[in-house]
């Protein structure tokens, strides 16, 4: 819950909080500050006669520069101060105070601005006063600032009280009310919850520099988005079992990442990947994301504390956790505490998304939650942009679009996260510990408020895409069935023939791995003694024709002496390596020959030596392929970033250039490839690079990948099946997505229907005791019942879709008593209400845009505002 901030009024002797409204102040212009300071001094009453005081304030409505107090003889300065509208920037002898209105409109502003600094804020309370910037009016504004927002938090943890919404983790059990609020009776779903996660090195924060001691040292404790660091470290050794890293790319030939911002090139990139279980699987999708951002690339750890964030968020954008990268990148202990803390708090049958999940699955599964993660019924994938970019083989097991009960989620909701918290970057940089907690706890409050709002607009959204996938794709899919002949459970059973098939596509026989290592060491062995015998014979071959066993000539006399010792000495050199490695290499041939059981060893002619060279050629033409395929990747994600719009411009400069040298690398890669394809038999078709670079998806190169085995005949193979396969489960998506839909649209609408009554008792039970925090609540409650409003009009829409088959009459909640109530019908006027929502929203939607008449009347009053004198 994120309490609206309390407008005081700034009358003196009046006080505001439920309405908010803002009245003058009385305001002395040659007045002075220095009462204030002699009634803290303890002056006596015979000395004066009144408490009163005048002090300079700084308020952005009015622009008043100084306000008589009104103070009584036992009251504290401050105390007046808050009482009237304002609040000292110093607890004692205040000689400057800023009204409330003044820091709520700040805060306001920086909801709504993130990167909208102090220093800016104060220059424009400088600019209204036309008054030269004041460094004290920063100061002074910072300090107010804090002390401010700890009063903002001190009232909503008191309302959180009076609402019964102060249980541990409430805010993640129930903030999102389409994911938790869940009813009796309701369609069970195959996954309860689906969430997400990823990092994003953005929000750093430097170090501090050299022994400066660090002034402001405090901790910021009071929020429950940020999960300690101590029950992060909990799981730093669950991933020991796996490499630090993933693997990497063997040719740097290809990689331009040499300048320090690289890692603003793709925030995305993991940097800590662990291998899978299954190397061969998975090995693909970590060297795809490698090579894009490799750690010893990075050198940026050093210089600041924090390195970043990482944090999840639910499939409607609410935010669950946080966890601060600190001097590290992407380190698994950051997903891992993040999943034990889920499992914990949220329970069963979690669909959870990261960019290389595929690989962090093998790593649950060896941790301790391993045994209770498979218990629970929970599952990793990846989202659908990344998974992209990973093997067809990872995108068939764990896309989202293959998955079953994932409905047409695309768990990317993290990259949009992190394209709008990018801009408290700037703000954060160089803040404390606390202050940069407290503008992140800040930010992601109105963030979840902002994704309440619009909650229903996605569900809406989400709603309509589904039936018109139904619509446009169900006739294509049923006619392609007629043509093919066959029923959609043929398809479902081709899908699982094409995951066998890939699961086996890049294993090698034990049989074929030795035999290929002997026929690489008989190559290896036949080249050598090449080599030794044209050294030999060049050794030969330098001898003079008249050489005799008589005395040598003296150096001295003999000019060419000294050259033809040291050409003597390199060939004898030369011929001593190669009968060294002659020696090894046949050592082991010899081990080999005896291990596999070989009496005679292979030479050209011998059949099991030519059946080698062919599967040696085979897999040369895969590791091409492979190389042409992490290339592609590369260039698809580079291509991405260029169309960031907030890619700073030496990034874009750097992105640019790579995007020149990769085309390069494509084309060598395709010439590497097209050399390796017609080296088998029969040789493959060869590649136009041109082609390859209009490379969109990666599915194409899995096609080409097995050459033991035709697939030119198998169904699946079959571009009109492939087609019809994807629509299909387009489609089963999409029946999935209305399911889903239904049943968050009524524990949307339940959940709407519960919190009014909830707020109607307490403010009700707030009022009856004349409770100071009524003020807050009503506020609160007021900008709450508008937001619902606008819920239920939306909810409404839904209702109306052509197309809709859920229940629209509000329901129960599990564990909740039966009170009857639940069906109640609503009131007329909050039935009005909605239709007002309603009749706005209508104007919104049928509104193209300003026309010729309003267009007049701005450019009249643009024309009367650059006349006035």
């Amino acid at each position: 819950m994120n309490t609206p901030g309390v407008r005081l009024s700034t009358q003196a002797g009046t006080e505001d909080v439920a309405h908010g409204e803002r009245n003058t102040p009385a305001v002395q212009d040659d007045g002075g500050s220095g009462a204030a300071e002699q009634h803290d001094s303890g002056s006596s009453a015979e000395q004066h006669d009144s408490y009163d005081f005048v002090l300079d304030i700084v308020d952005i409505y009015t622009l008043a520069r100084t306000a008589a107090i009104r103070r009584g003889a036992q009251e504290l300065t401050v105390i007046s101060l808050a009482q009237q509208g304002y609040l000292a920037t110093t607890p004692t002898y205040p000689t400057l105070a800023i009204t409330f209105n003044t820091l709520e409109h700040f805060r306001l502003l920086r909801l709504r601005k993130p990167s909208f600094s102090m220093e800016a804020f104060a220059k424009v309370i400088c600019d209204s006063y036309a008054l030269p910037y004041r460094r004290r009016y920063r100061t002074a504004l910072s300090d107010c600032f804090d002390v401010y927002l700890s009063i903002l938090r001190v009232i909503e943890k008191r309302t959180a009280v009076i609402l019964r919404r102060d249980t541990p983790d409430w805010r993640v059990k129930n903030s999102c009310p389409a994911c938790n609020y869940e009813l009796e009776d309701e369609p069970s779903l195959k996954y309860r919850r689906m969430f997400c996660f990823d990092g994003n090195n953005s929000l750093k924060r430097l170090a501090k520099i050299g022994d400066r001691a660090v002034a402001d040292t405090r901790e910021f404790t009071e929020g429950d988005y940020i999960l300690p660091p101590a029950f992060v470290d909990r799981y730093k050794d669950e991933a020991k079992g796996a490499s630090a890293r993933g693997p990497q790319i063997d040719d740097h030939s290809d990689r331009d990442l040499d300048d320090d911002d690289i890692d603003a090139v793709n925030n995305d990139a993991d940097d800590s990947t662990p291998n899978s279980t299954d190397p061969e699987a998975l090995g693909d999708c970590t060297r795809n994301w490698k090579a894009a951002a490799p750690e010893e690339n990075k050198s940026m750890w050093g210089i600041f504390d924090e390195t970043g964030i990482f944090a999840s968020a639910c499939r409607h954008g609410f935010i669950l956790w946080i966890t601060d990268m600190i001097k590290s990148g992407e380190l698994f202990k950051y997903p891992i505490s993040i999943i034990a803390k889920a499992m914990d708090t949220l329970g069963p049958e979690l669909l959870i998304g990261f960019d290389v999940g595929c690989t962090l699955a093998g790593t649950i599964d060896r941790s301790s939650l391993g045994a209770e993660f498979r218990r629970l019924g929970c599952r990793l994938c990846v989202d659908a942009f990344h998974g992209y970019s990973h093997s067809h083989q990872c995108q068939l097991r764990h896309h989202p679009s293959t998955i079953e009960g994932a409905g047409i989620e695309d768990l990317g909701t993290m990259e949009r996260v992190f394209s709008a918290s990018n801009q408290l970057a700037p703000v954060i940089r160089y803040a404390s510990r606390y202050r940069r907690h407290v503008l992140i706890d800040q930010y992601f409050k109105q963030w979840d408020d902002d994704k309440y709002a619009n909650l229903a607009t996605m569900l809406l959204n989400n709603y309509r895409q589904a039936l018109d996938i139904i619509e446009q794709d169900s006739k294509s899919v049923d006619d392609a069935l007629g043509i093919l002949r066959c029923r959609i459970e043929d398809l479902t059973q081709w899908r699982q023939d094409e995951v066998a098939y890939f699961a086996n596509v890049g294993t090698e026989d034990p049989a074929n791995v030795v035999a290929v290592e002997y026929v690489t060491l008989l190559r290896e062995i036949h080249s050598i003694e090449n080599q030794l015998n044209a050294s030999t014979s060049a050794f030969i071959a330098s001898v003079p024709e008249d050489w005799s066993s008589a005395p040598l000539a003296a150096p001295a006399s003999n000019p060419t002496y000294h050259s033809d010792a040291s050409q003597t000495r390199k060939r004898e050199t030369e011929r001593r390596h190669l009968r060294e490695k002659w020696d090894r290499v046949s050592r082991e041939v010899i081990a080999l020959e005896v291990k596999m059981g070989i009496v005679t060893r292979w030479h050209p002619g011998t059949p099991e030596y030519v059946s080698a060279m062919q599967y040696i050629a085979q897999r040369d033409y895969r590791v091409a392929l492979e190389k042409l395929h992490g290339l592609v990747v590369q260039r698809l994600f580079e291509l991405h970033n260029m169309n960031i719009s907030q890619t700073a411009y030496k990034v874009r400069t750097h992105i640019a250039k790579n995007l020149q040298r990769r085309s390069q690398a494509i084309r060598t890669a395709v010439n590497r490839y097209n050399a390796a394809a017609q080296a088998l038999s029969p040789p493959r078709a060869s590649l136009d690079w041109t082609k390859v670079t209009h490379y969109t998806f990666l599915e194409e190169f899995e096609l080409l990948r097995d050459t033991r085995n035709d697939i030119r005949g198998k169904p699946w193979a079959q571009p009109l099946v492939r087609e019809t396969m994807k629509k299909a489960h387009r489609v089963a998506r999409a029946r999935e997505e209305l399911v889903r839909c239904n049943v968050e649209v009524h524990r949307l609408r339940t959940s709407i229907h519960d919190e009014t009554a909830t707020l109607d008792r307490a403010l009700r039970e707030t009022g009856s005791r004349s409770d100071p925090l009524a003020g807050p609540l009503r506020l609160y409650i007021l900008r709450r019942t508008r937001v619902n409003t606008h819920l239920l009009a939306i909810i409404s829409q839904i209702h109306d879709l052509p197309g809709f088959t859920g229940n629209t009459r509000p329901g129960r909640r599990k564990g909740s008593p039966a009170s009857g109530t639940a069906n109640t019908p609503s009131s007329s006027v909050h039935d009005i209400a909605v239709q007002n929502e309603l009749n706005e929203l209508s104007k919104e939607d049928t509104e193209d845009g300003v026309d010729d008449s309003a267009m007049a009347d701005m450019s009249r009053l643009v024309n009367f505002a650059m006349n006035i004198v």
